[in-house]
C-alpha cells in the first residue's frame, strides 16, 4: 500500500483550511448545526488555492457562503455536490468582485443572514 502524502497549505484548528493529498488540493470546512458537528471536503485547483492566499476578502466571504448553504443540507435532503461546489467556488473566487456582492445579498436574503458581520470577523481575525 502506498503512503499517502499530506501536506497543510492553509488555514489552522477549527477554520476552513486546504490540504495538498497526493497531487490533489482538499478544501475542508467544518459545519456545526445545533448538536451535528460535520467536516465537508471538497477538491480545489491550484488557481483557487492562489485566490485563497492572496484575497482574504474572498475567502472569507467562500467560508461564510458555503458555511451558511452547508448547516442546511445537515438539517434538510439537498447536498452541495463537487459541481454545485465548483459553481459557488468560481463564482466566488474568480468572478467581478460585484457578482460576489450580489451573491452574499442573495445567500442574505435566502437565509435571514446578515453575512457581512461574519465576513468582517474573519477579516478581524486576519483568517
Amino acid at each position: 500500500m502506498a503512503k499517502v502524502r499530506s501536506r497543510r497549505c492553509l488555514g489552522d484548528g477549527y477554520e476552513p483550511h486546504v490540504d495538498a493529498i497526493d497531487r490533489r488540493l482538499i478544501y475542508s470546512l467544518p459545519v456545526d448545526s445545533g448538536h451535528v458537528s460535520l467536516s465537508f471536503e471538497y477538491e480545489i485547483e491550484a488557481s483557487d488555492l492562489a485566490v485563497l492566499l492572496d484575497d482574504v476578502y474572498r475567502r472569507a466571504v467562500l467560508h461564510w457562503v458555503l458555511h451558511t448553504k452547508l448547516q442546511r443540507t445537515i438539517i434538510d435532503t439537498a447536498k452541495i455536490s463537487q459541481t454545485d461546489f465548483r459553481a459557488l467556488l468560481s463564482e466566488i473566487l474568480h468572478s467581478p468582485i460585484d457578482n460576489v456582492e450580489q451573491l452574499i445579498q442573495a445567500v442574505n436574503r435566502e437565509h435571514n443572514i446578515h453575512l457581512q458581520y461574519y465576513i468582517g470577523l474573519d477579516l478581524a481575525q486576519g483568517r
